[in-house]
């Protein structure tokens, strides 16, 4: 069954190679995946209320405001059903990681993981979706 996540980074050329690099991986492990993205804050509660949506990867750093506060968002089900959520940023730092965490995120990722790494960070995001169904 495929998996819907939702992907909020507003650099347009990194949503299409992570998309597309991802998508391939994703599919090589047995794991159908399609990408609803958003380039801000705003575009990323629109789809949220839209249902539907199996997980979410964020970027900290968008045009409108942080994502920090739209994982505190998602799940507090402020914006639509709460979902599973992982934090992307260009520069992981523990602090991040940590503020991550406390918003109710799975967890942060480094925008320079290896894609095997970070093809285990969706499968266990969204399995982590299927258990709380």
């Amino acid at each position: 069954m495929e998996k819907r996540i939702l992907l909020v980074e507003d650099d347009a050329g990194f949503r299409e190679v992570f998309t597309g690099a991802l998508g391939q991986a994703l599919a090589s492990d047995h794991l159908e995946v399609a990408f609803v993205e958003a380039s801000s804050l705003a575009e990323a509660s629109v789809r949220l209320r839209e249902a539907g949506l199996d997980a979410a990867l964020i970027d900290v750093t968008l045009p409108d405001g942080n994502g920090l506060e739209l994982a505190g968002e998602i799940n507090d089900g402020g914006v639509g059903s709460p979902i599973p959520t992982m934090v992307l940023t260009a520069s992981l730092e523990t602090s991040v990681a940590g503020r991550a965490i406390e918003q109710g995120a799975r967890g942060a990722l480094s925008k320079l993981t290896s894609m095997p790494e970070i093809v285990d960070a969706i499968k266990r995001l969204t399995n982590a979706g299927r258990s709380e169904s």
